[in-house]
């Protein structure tokens, strides 16, 4: 039978029986994978020591019972004889209390020596039994007591495992932004991210326990894991030990379930009561240097959300830096405009010519239009060295700026600078694109002269349309737009 059913019969939790395992007072039997497999007859072992120890019987006779070396009849007059000695002294400790009273004693007149005298006289000799110790042993700890030390820490514990999961959810993050080039800041899949994050642990901290006894995080804290006999646990027993915390301890992060099983877990832990994953092993913390381990797990906290940046700001740059061909603009190009989600732009051939050259670009189903931009190239010995396009609108109706423009400065201007860390000012540049676009302005961003101008008329000015800037037509008169743009080097 498992623990848990020799804790319904015997009536003793489980810290006490395996206090008296640790003891030599009870062997259990071993299945094939390890686990204990009580009997009937370690049950009625139990049931005796519980008796034995609720009588105050030392551990070590317990011990000398069961070898043969003691007898029950000669351990109980021990212990009568210890019990007559003790009510002798209580009657004396109540006696001169009782004089105390009557004296009306007070502290700072108190005739110690006195009522010292009353109490130490000697007590009239027990007689004990032939065969047991003359000398009275010390009171034993009283069977409450009979427990191996047992970890609480929860919250030590659950910042451990905050650790390891956050260090799981950033491998994830870096794998996608650096593996397939996703953009993390737009990217809105919270769930996935969680789900992903526990099949990590599922899949790592059970190997790591098995072949380390702890994970990043507890190692961090001072946290270690072992079976019963201080083993490292075989991966079968990681797994389960692993599975049992999310389900039991942490409700798979389902809503609202998850914070009751939290709640309950961290009362269970602080009333010293066994987890539902811990039947079959036990957590070790070692209390030293306690400021230096919470200042390593912040210092890596810090490095994780470090790493996130890095990789997003690595992901956001071109594949191809500095001096370009129009070939490794066109893939920049069609590479950004995948990466922020230009959904509606086509891409550009090697050539740097639409795949599709389909015209205008129609915008939000018909309602705004733009003119699809020719990029016109200038190539010096091979190396792109400008790009810039033109085009004019008569008659035209609701009109935004192509999405082309942004995208080109990022394949472009984003190149010339392989610094993923230092692009403030084309980010800059960028917003200002975007927050503006029918401005005209010229300004050099990472050896590049950046150049816009738009001339219109029997247009209203700059408004706003579905968070678009956009140029809304007086129908009331001819319209007229010219834009140009150029990006050249220095």
């Amino acid at each position: 039978m498992t623990v848990k059913e020799v804790e319904a019969l015997s009536g003793m939790p489980r810290a006490n029986i395996r206090f008296y395992e640790a003891e030599g007072l009870l062997t259990p039997a071993r299945n094939a994978n390890g686990y204990r497999d009580y009997s009937e007859e370690d049950v009625a072992a139990l049931q005796r020591i519980r008796l034995l120890r609720l009588l105050n019987l030392p551990i070590e006779d317990i011990k000398a019972l069961q070898s043969g070396t003691l007898e029950l009849s000669d351990a109980l007059a021990h212990r009568l004889a210890a019990l007559e000695q003790e009510e002798a002294q209580a009657t004396c400790a109540q006696a001169v209390c009782r004089t105390m009273q009557r004296d009306r004693a007070s502290y700072a007149t108190l005739d110690a020596g006195r009522y010292l005298l009353q109490l130490e006289q000697p007590q009239l000799p027990v007689a004990v039994s032939a065969q047991s110790d003359v000398s009275t042993p010390p009171l034993p700890a009283p069977p409450e007591l009979d427990v191996v030390p047992k970890v609480t820490a929860p919250w030590r514990r659950y910042f451990a495992r905050f650790f390891d999961l956050s260090l799981y959810r950033t491998l994830w993050w870096c794998f996608l932004a650096l593996g397939f080039r996703v953009n993390m800041v737009q990217r809105n899949a919270g769930v996935l991210d969680t789900v992903i994050a526990l099949l990590l642990l599922l899949a790592l901290e059970p190997l790591m326990l098995h072949f380390f006894g702890t994970t990043p995080g507890k190692w961090l804290l001072g946290l270690s894991v072992t079976d019963e006999e201080g083993r490292k646990l075989s991966c079968s027993a990681a797994l389960e030990r692993s599975w049992t915390v999310l389900w039991r301890g942490y409700g798979l992060y389902i809503p609202v379930y998850s914070w009751y099983r939290l709640w309950q877990s961290y009362k269970d832990c602080q009333d010293g009561g066994t987890l539902a994953w811990e039947f079959d092993s036990q957590l070790t913390l070692r209390e030293s240097r306690t400021p230096l381990r919470v200042t390593g797990m912040l210092a890596g906290l810090g490095l994780m959300v470090g790493a996130m940046v890095l990789s997003v700001s690595l992901a956001a740059m071109p594949r191809y830096t500095g001096d370009l061909t129009v070939a490794q603009f066109a893939a920049n190009f069609n590479q950004m405009a995948d990466y922020y989600s230009y959904d509606n732009l086509d891409e550009l051939d090697e050539d740097g010519r639409w795949v599709d050259a389909s015209g205008d670009v129609i915008i939000l189903e018909g309602l705004l239009t733009s003119p699809r931009p020719e990029f016109v190239y200038t190539v010096e010995d091979g190396v792109l060295t400008g790009i810039s396009f033109a085009y004019t609108v008569e008659d035209g109706g609701t009109q935004v700026m192509p999405p082309e423009r942004t995208v080109a400065v990022l394949a472009f201007v984003g190149a010339q600078k392989p610094d993923p860390l230092n692009r403030k000012e084309l980010d800059s540049l960028v917003n200002f694109l975007e927050d503006s676009p029918f401005a005209s302005f010229t300004d050099t961003v990472f050896g590049v002269e950046v150049s816009v101008q738009a001339e219109w008329d029997g247009y209203l000015g700059d408004g706003t349309w579905n968070n678009m800037t956009v140029l809304w037509p007086d129908e009331s008169g001819e319209r007229y737009l010219s834009v140009s743009f150029s990006m050249t080097v220095t």
